[in-house]
């Protein structure tokens, strides 16, 4: 990430559900008295730093890590390596999917029969850096709103602000993110097959 024209870069990882990311910093000239910076963030993780960069590892805890650098002289910027190996710890639910690209179909997830119900199933859809979510629901039936019983909603994450919409019923919608990632959550009777969502996302310039 040296000689970059724009002062802010920004590198997006992903590799498969059941897999981490590590990074290794091999080299940097960033200025951090001037206030330059790389940043490193996950769905697990959090971490900024300047000083004493080289050698360090950074483990992202899950399958995606975006990296963003800030530097104010030309020419100025880190070196980073990076691999992916089986994660040390489960983060995902066997019904959790992972979508990448600039586009695709989101479908309500089907759960094995020895799978607990209770479980929430997650998809999460990551674009490319400085794009946006758009996500366009073309069909969804989570069953009969009256009925108190079942609980039946699907919540959306705009995982940049952390800002959630619930939706029941049929109720159509046109979802937007303000970032590049984002994460659908079926808190529903996936496991009976009561519900039908089909929907699809594009990647899209921001506003």
């Amino acid at each position: 990430m040296m000689g970059a024209e724009s002062s802010d870069c920004t590198v997006a990882i992903g590799r498969p559900l059941r897999e981490e990311i590590t990074v290794r910093v091999l080299e940097s000239s960033l200025n951090c008295s001037a206030g330059e910076v790389v940043l490193f963030s996950g769905r697990m993780m959090w971490r900024t730093g300047c000083r004493k960069l080289p050698l360090s590892l950074i483990n992202s805890r899950t399958n995606t890590l975006i990296v963003k650098q800030r530097v104010l002289m030309p020419g100025n910027g880190a070196i980073l390596q990076y691999n992916s190996r089986t994660a040390t710890k489960k983060y995902y639910q066997d019904c959790d999917k992972q979508l990448f690209g600039p586009k695709g179909e989101i479908v309500n997830p089907v759960q094995l029969p020895d799978q607990r119900q209770e479980v929430v199933c997650r998809t999460f859809i990551n674009v490319a850096p400085q794009h946006c979510v758009a996500i366009r629901a073309l069909y969804i039936d989570l069953g009969n709103e009256s009925n108190k019983t079942h609980f039946n909603y699907i919540l959306v994450r705009d995982v940049s602000t952390m800002k959630t919409m619930v939706f029941h019923g049929k109720q159509k919608f046109l979802w937007q993110s303000t970032g590049s990632q984002a994460e659908i959550e079926f808190h529903s009777n996936v496991k009976e097959q009561q519900i039908s969502f089909w929907a699809e996302y594009h990647a899209i310039e921001p506003k």
